[in-house]
């Protein structure tokens, strides 16, 4: 995804003002809607109860005469008329001592009637639930209340004043459509007052992002024509402070483009001339390379033919001293076969250094019996492995008896990787596997010595290099012999890998292609 791709998922500054402030508008509309509600529906409720009140105190009036006559028809006509109301919707009376005088259906007293003494209030709210109220008040007698033509005088008992209680079952349905009618409406109210805020203030969204799609429009040209425009300064405070800042950025881009056009040319030419000195060093140092190595091969042949003369003549004289019994001097002889055959080898791995590095190491391919090879060269290592005490030991896996293979190379290979374990293992264990298949000769020679520091690993290929090379070093070597090992396993297109753990051992894998001899 691109950068302008990612960039164009994100909301516009535009679009999330207007979000935010819609969510504003919306929640303080419900919010306000909420609490008008509950604040006029607590009004409109204590005004239903004053009035559900007003409305039983008006039946107990109605009631006196049903209660002192005890007379059913009469409390009917009372509760009838009260039953005119339409939140009414059910009625009771009752005498003083708790019965019954007479009741309308749907009427939920239950039990609520049967402590009528402990209501010593006038008229009070009894019950109340989400459907209904349930007032009652209580009945007294008053002589202004009767007309003397309409009641025997005989029938009533003015002793008692307390003559009875009347229920009063108010429903909530008015109450109820009234809160709804006032939530609805204030909803209603407070979406039609969101969308014109809303409107409003897209109208000033809209001014005050203008001057920031005007810099946004400059920048976008600045990046595709590499140009440096100027943006407008217009708008508030802030956008202005970032239009004189970007002003300032561009003047400064294009001051510093200018200088860099200007030492663009000179730095080409100076390149230009550094570039033809590069390549006569670069020649130079070939050539001096190309010397190096001539005089390296030239003076190491040179070097190893009359050493070669030395030591045959040396072990002439030894062989002769050893007829005559001189033990002695056979011995001062074979130190100084030995220091010859040292010189010898070292000479032999700077010559096969300095063809490596001419490019005039070539392969000769043929026919090897790899069985002899290996003999060969454990005959010469063996010597070595027994002067520190090694056991050296042999595992031949599924091995081919002839293999195409450059015989020397090979050899050298075999002798550099055993004699650096003899040397490197006292009074340890060698062990020399080998073992091919259809296209590969694979070999590891493995030991139970010194070891090589992790850190030190990628060192010890690099040429006259070794692990410890400070003065006081323990073992002695040029530090030639991984080196060209490594380069004869990559000339014959193989793979020379390491593992190694410090005073633990090490583990060298050879992996080389050939061609099996049919």
């Amino acid at each position: 995804m691109s950068k302008n791709q990612t960039l164009i998922s994100y909301p516009s500054f535009k679009r999330q003002l207007l979000s935010i402030f819609m969510l504003l508008v919306i929640c303080m509309t419900i919010i306000t809607s909420a609490l008008t509600a509950w604040q006029s529906s607590k009004t409109l409720s204590e005004a239903t109860i004053e009035n559900g009140l007003q409305v039983t105190l008006n039946f107990a009036e109605q009631s006196v005469l049903a209660l002192l006559t005890g007379s059913v028809e009469n409390g009917q006509e009372a509760i009838n008329r009260v039953l005119g109301f339409k939140s009414v919707d059910a009625v009771a009376v009752y005498r003083d001592n708790g019965e019954v005088l007479v009741i309308s259906d749907g009427m939920s007293l239950n039990k609520l009637a049967d402590n009528l003494p402990e209501l010593t209030a006038t008229h009070e709210l009894l019950f109340e639930n989400d459907k209904f109220w349930i007032f009652t008040a209580r009945v007294s007698y008053s002589d202004d209340l009767l007309e003397s033509d309409l009641t025997d005088p005989e029938e009533i008992q003015p002793e008692n004043l307390h003559i009875g209680h009347v229920f009063v079952q108010y429903n909530k349905r008015a109450l109820h459509q009234i809160q709804h009618s006032i939530f609805l409406n204030n909803i209603l109210t407070g979406t039609i007052i969101a969308i014109i805020l809303a409107l409003i203030m897209h109208l000033i969204i809209n001014h005050m992002v203008k001057p920031l799609q005007a810099l946004s429009q400059t920048m976008d040209t600045a990046r595709d024509t590499g140009k440096y425009p100027r943006a407008e300064i217009t708008g508030a405070r802030e956008i202005r402070q970032i239009a004189q800042a970007y002003n300032q950025m561009m003047a400064i881009l294009e001051h510093q483009n200018d200088a860099l056009a200007k030492s663009h040319d000179t730095l080409e030419s100076e390149v230009e001339i550094r570039t033809q000195e590069l390549i006569v060093a670069r020649d130079g140092a070939l050539t001096a390379s190309r010397h190096k190595s001539e005089f390296l091969a030239t003076m190491s042949h040179e070097l190893r033919t009359p050493l070669q003369a030395i030591i045959g003549y040396t072990d002439l004289v030894r062989e002769d001293l050893e007829l005559e019994c001189m033990d002695e001097q056979v011995e001062d002889l074979n130190k100084s076969i030995r220091s010859a055959n040292n010189l010898l080898a070292l000479i032999n791995n700077i010559l096969d250094l300095a063809k490596i590095e001419a490019g005039r190491m070539d392969l000769h391919l043929k026919p090897v019996n790899i069985n002899n090879l290996v003999n060969e060269t454990l005959d010469t290592i063996r010597p070595m492995a027994q002067a520190n005490g090694n056991e050296l030991t042999v595992n031949f896996g599924q091995l081919s008896p002839t293999l195409n293979v450059d015989r020397q190379k090979l050899m050298q290979i075999f002798l550099n990787l055993l004699s650096n374990a003899c040397k490197f293992t006292k009074n340890g264990t060698i062990s020399f596997d080998i073992s091919n298949d259809q296209s590969f000769l694979y070999f590891c020679v493995s030991d139970t010595g010194v070891g090589i520091p992790e850190a030190k690993l990628n060192y010890i290929f690099e040429q006259f290099t070794q692990v410890d090379a400070s003065q006081t070093r323990q073992f002695e070597g040029t530090g030639l012999g991984m080196a060209i090992t490594q380069n004869f396993c990559q000339l014959m297109g193989g793979k020379l890998s390491v593992k190694s753990e410090l005073n633990q051992g090490s583990s060298f894998s050879v992996k080389l292609p050939f061609k099996e001899n049919s």
